[in-house]
């Protein structure tokens, strides 16, 4: 305990540790920053022999290696960037662990998931050591990875089935910050581990099962309106860092390489913050170096794609914005995670534009259950009601059949707003929960009318059309037929341009703005009126709307007045932001900074201490570069004789707020 710096264990660190200690396959679900290494590093300080650790990236395998030597505790690494010289020196401290003689025994072994499955020499190397018992356990952090269900899904993970294959009697570990019911499922079945007990109550033949709360109450969540000019996102960007959190350090999470650069460059240009940039694209010795930099506080906000986070070591993390949605709210949930790790208040900033939904479920679209997720961490962004705990615990618990005590529906405790985040401390009038059943009619009969004359639509441009005056058109599939030519709204060229008359086919225009259009498209989306079908050519993926499973429930009614009698349960009600002015107020800083700071309706730009400032209506702005909006991953290949490795980085994202309460 000395030696790592500690004075006790948290959550359930010492029954992870006394389960690794009697050599048993074990299961942890633990938060982001809940201290997951202790659970194998302690064991592996306290038995003989080596503990194997495999790792998804490579900068976190470096910071481990180099914190666990700047303790005297003996690691070291086998990775593509690791010289031939380095492996054969490490490779023959293994081979004398094998015989019994002489070196220094080395405790933990940081490897690839790829340098297991691809590496013939490093397997047999593994092999000798668990002949003779000296392969002490088998550790695989960030487990998830091995389902393709999971968020952060890496093909060579997968292939850790053989590790149960190859080695049958060495206990094993599997570490996460996130695993649903499904996942876990699936993780079982693909290392080969026996069905789940939990901790307390453990056979001698199962898997045990640990979880600890997921619920951190020092992270403080707040989903904030994205407004349309990008300028204005920067604007309030840099006014938010700098007035909450000058000189802390944080990170900004961007879709894409291109949004990173430009978000970076703007922070400079606007706020003079030193900011830095992490993507697959920058090299070894750029990403080194930024690292560094940030450890340091030279650099006070990385801007990043998912490439950087995962695993990330260090405490002070204040904030960590997104400045787009995520493509799940499981790694919505990590990401934001990675702030706040030494216990202090921390923001978890959202920047929220309904037409975001379009860009990513276009990305999520080859993703097992891609739209799902996507859909649930919509829910979680469109949601101007329920507590942000609640609205975790709902879906951790539901989806994850975790035996968590502060996160279960079964626990009262659960079902406890936190009180200090956007929604609990959301001013009344800052958002109307409003009947929206008639323009929901309004939005599926054009939609139905389009895909009749064999149309199609994006999202945005059915916010185009329903807003227009009069008569709008549309891209239709055929020629002729009977169809009237018309003016081209948006300049959708290519095929024939198809009028269609508002007063005709909905009653006239859709009198909503053009950001609740957006919010109710993807509420209707996310309740199956509408869905998306995609169509990809040589340059992107186009996501059109089409009518629904339960579009009929509308439009089945042939104009507005008949909508009148509709029972409240066949009604659709939606959750639009409404202009609040917060006023000054009396109270202590500390109180009125969890309530100015909650309204998600005000801009950051007004969000204070004091509590001042005009709220501004949601508006919004769409992803560019879609050219590079994939996945972003670091690869590293190895040509070494027999292996052949490709190794990559990963995500992350978070924020914070002065808890009002403690729940």
């Amino acid at each position: 305990m000395k030696k790592f710096g500690i004075k006790e264990f948290r959550l359930c660190q010492r029954g992870v540790i006394n389960a690794a200690l009697e050599g048993r396959d074990i299961v942890v679900v633990m938060p982001t920053g809940g201290g997951k290494s202790l659970t194998y590093q302690l064991p592996a300080i306290l038995t003989s022999g080596v503990t194997l650790v495999i790792s998804p990236l490579l900068s976190l395998i470096s910071d481990q290696v180099y914190h666990m030597r700047e303790i005297d505790v003996e690691a070291v690494k086998q990775t593509g960037s690791t010289s031939k010289s380095e492996q054969d020196a490490i490779n023959a401290r293994l081979g004398w662990m094998v015989g019994e003689g002489g070196k220094k025994e080395i405790n933990l072994l940081y490897c690839t998931p790829e340098k297991i499955s691809k590496s013939k020499r490093f397997q047999g190397i593994l092999q000798r050591l668990a002949d003779v018992k000296r392969l002490t356990r088998i550790v695989i952090d960030e487990a998830h990875c091995v389902s393709q269900l999971g968020h952060d899904f890496r093909p060579d993970y997968q292939k850790l089935h053989i590790l149960r294959q190859l080695f049958p009697k060495v206990p094993i570990m599997a570490l996460s910050a996130t695993c649903p019911p499904l996942v876990l499922k699936d993780l079982l079945k693909i290392l080969g581990l026996k069905g789940t007990v939990s901790g307390d109550a453990a056979d001698s033949t199962s898997t045990v099962y640990f979880t600890s709360p997921l619920y951190r109450p020092n992270l403080h969540y707040q989903v904030l309106p994205k407004p349309a000019d990008s300028n204005k996102v920067f604007d309030e960007m840099t006014k938010w860092i700098l007035k909450e959190h000058r000189n802390d350090s944080g990170i900004v999470y961007c879709l894409s390489k291109k949004d990173t650069e430009k978000v970076a460059t703007e922070l400079r240009k606007r706020g003079n913050i030193q900011t830095g940039v992490y993507h697959a694209d920058r090299t070894d010795k750029e990403k080194e170096d930024l690292h560094g930099n940030w450890q340091k506080g030279k650099i006070k906000v990385v801007c990043a794609t998912i490439a950087f986070g995962l695993g990330i070591d260090k405490g002070d993390v204040r904030f960590v914005i997104h400045h787009s949605i995520s493509k799940s709210l499981d790694g919505f949930y990590q990401e934001s995670g990675r702030a706040g790790r030494d216990g202090k208040d921390s923001d978890c900033i959202l920047y929220y534009r309904a037409q975001d939904a379009s860009t990513l479920s276009t990305m999520s679209m080859t993703d097992k259950d891609g739209a799902s997720k996507l859909h649930a961490m919509l829910t979680f962004a469109q949601d101007l009601k329920q507590c942000r705990k609640i609205q975790f615990a709902n879906y951790f618990s539901h989806s994850s059949n975790l035996s968590i005590t502060s996160w279960s529906t079964s626990d009262l405790s659960a079902r406890e707003p936190c009180g200090h985040c956007d929604n609990c401390t959301r001013p009344p009038d800052s958002f109307q929960w409003k009947d929206v059943t008639v323009e929901a009619w309004q939005l599926l009969k054009i939609v139905e009318h389009v895909h009749r004359e064999a149309g199609n639509v994006t999202l945005a441009q059915v916010v185009e059309l329903a807003r227009s005056t009069g008569k709008g058109t549309f891209a239709a599939g055929g020629g002729g037929g009977g169809r009237k030519r018309g003016r081209n709204i948006g300049g959708w060229g290519g095929k024939e341009q198809v009028e269609l008359d508002l007063d005709v086919v909905c009653g006239g225009k859709v009198e909503m703005k053009k950001e609740d259009v957006e919010t109710l498209l993807v509420e209707l989306l996310l309740k199956r009126y509408l869905r998306e079908q995609f169509h990809s050519t040589a340059y992107a993926t186009i996501a059109y709307i089409q009518p629904g499973e339960c579009a009929a429930r509308l439009t089945r009614f042939s104009d507005k007045d008949s909508l009148k009698d509709l029972p409240d349960g066949s009604k659709i009600f939606c959750g639009i932001r409404t202009k609040v002015k917060v006023t000054k107020s009396t109270t202590t800083k500390k109180s009125t900074k969890s309530t100015a700071k909650a309204s998600g309706s005000a801009t950051t730009t007004a969000k204070s201490s004091k509590g001042k400032g005009k709220g501004k209506a949601a508006h919004s702005t769409s992803i560019s570069g879609n050219d590079d909006n994939g996945p972003d991953f670091d690869s590293d290949i190895d040509d070494q004789e027999d292996d052949e490795e490709m190794e990559m980085d990963f995500p992350a994202a978070s924020s914070k707020r002065k808890p009002s309460r403690k729940a």
